[in-house]
């Protein structure tokens, strides 16, 4: 039989173990990441990474340099993207939890877009299905080309990823509140929680500590730093500020409130293994009853992904300023979540089997040229043996083989393209279309 002494020395072992397999993953991944950079032309300080354990940040580096001879700081500054848009949800949830905000009431009480006004679908749009994806929006009006707000589908009956449901909320928010997003997640999120390093753009933005955009090739993009107030996009924030972000939001799971209930229960299933949250992405089926909270950021030189395992209270969150820095997003998670390979494997799983098959010459080169977003922003697609090569502005440079004589796959991932014709291109993600362009 044990005794207390002998107890009390397994678990110091036991803790002793743990803490020597966080240090060895810390220092493969001193080694690892500038190889990484170099491999993905991922520049200057292109990663910064925070490991959270426990419920606490165990352990935060931004890799490289903002200045030539001065390795980046603490508190290098990075543009999230779309992770701005957990931030807006974490924040709407507060109001909610304190009585100011109704989840289900709809928004057209205090905002109705001139585009869709008196549409019969307008009553239904509600903070609930903004934050969980469901309002028929598509991510933005002009993805097709449009310069109107219009419904893709009726709210409520399908999922489809929409920064415009976002701004939608936004302007109810600031409507009933008479107070800017940015006042609101301010004096709600930022100042409770100590994120001091975390806001929308203004002229005392220390440039400095800034990480700058670069495409594919590691090239600095002429992007400005100057972004509008947006619930969906652009909040400019550090490593550590999100950690505490992942952290507060895992200890509201832990404490049991009914919307926080609400925030990690499958709102709409998506594909096997993952769902719509509120504000979150779920992935459920792991070891021991487990899931996951997380949410990426893309756009044009920024990939980031957060990933936060409230049942054990660890997660990661990883920034990059580059258009490949997706894949190395990808192998810092695998390297530093025992569930890490199971998380993205599900994340990226196709809702449809893919099969590489062989075509013509031909017709492969009959899809090589450049392309044109409604943006202006441009797409280079080239040969590459039997497959094509993906690569432009905000797009990460990637191989796509065929499937069938007009379609293609990206091996790993729930990414797909189709060709209609040989002047234009459809980009699928999650069975969703996201993206098409024209030929230049």
């Amino acid at each position: 039989m044990k005794t207390f002494l002998t107890s009390f020395i397994s678990l110091f072992m036991l803790m002793g173990l743990a803490f020597a397999q966080t240090d060895t993953v810390q220092s493969n991944l001193l080694k690892d990441i500038p190889v990484w950079m170099t491999e993905y032309h991922v520049p200057c300080v292109g990663v910064g990474v925070g490991v959270i354990e426990n419920g606490k940040i165990k352990w935060m580096k931004n890799f490289g340099e903002l200045q030539k001879g001065h390795s980046a700081p603490k508190n290098t500054l990075f543009n999230i993207a779309s992770q701005t848009k957990p931030v807006t949800a974490m924040m709407t949830l507060k109001l909610v939890e304190t009585g100011q905000w109704d989840l289900d009431e709809p928004l057209a009480h205090y905002w109705i877009d001139p585009d869709i006004a008196g549409n019969p679908y307008l009553m239904k749009l509600t903070t609930r299905l903004v934050l969980s994806h469901q309002t028929g929006f598509p991510n933005w009006r002009l993805d097709n080309g449009s310069t109107k707000l219009y419904f893709k589908f009726e709210p409520g009956t399908a999922s489809g990823y929409s920064g415009e449901g976002f701004e939608y909320l936004r302007r109810a928010l600031e409507a009933k509140f008479h107070k800017s997003l940015a006042a609101l997640m301010d004096s709600l999120l930022f100042k409770p929680l100590g994120m001091k390093d975390t806001y929308y753009w203004n002229d005392r933005l220390d440039t400095s500590r800034f990480a700058m955009w670069h495409d594919g090739q590691g090239k600095r993009y002429n992007t400005s730093i100057q972004t509008p107030i947006n619930a969906a996009d652009d909040l400019i924030t550090t490593i550590a500020d999100y950690c505490r972000l992942g952290i507060y939001t895992m200890d509201l799971v832990d404490k049991g409130s009914p919307i926080y209930g609400e925030m990690i229960k499958p709102q709409r299933r998506t594909k096997p293994g993952n769902a719509s949250g509120l504000g979150w992405g779920l992935v459920d089926g792991l070891p021991d009853g487990g899931y996951a909270l997380q949410h990426g950021g893309s756009d044009i030189g920024v990939r980031t992904m957060a990933v936060f395992l409230p049942k054990s209270k660890n997660g990661i969150v990883v920034m990059t300023n580059a258009d490949n820095g997706e894949f190395i997003c990808d192998r810092i998670i695998k390297r530093a979540l025992t569930a890490g390979t199971q998380i993205l494997a599900t994340m990226n799983r196709s809702a449809t089997s893919h099969e590489r098959i062989v075509i013509a010459d031909k017709l492969i080169e009959g899809y090589t040229g450049t392309y044109e977003q409604s943006n202006g922003k441009l797409v280079k697609v080239e040969k590459e043996g039997n497959a094509l090569k993906i690569s432009g502005d905000g797009v990460p440079t990637v191989v796509v083989f065929p499937e069938s004589a007009n379609k293609f796959f990206m091996e790993g991932y729930d990414v797909q393209l189709q060709f209609p014709d040989v002047n234009s291109m459809i980009v699928f993600e999650g069975g969703k279309q996201v993206l098409k362009v024209n030929r230049k």
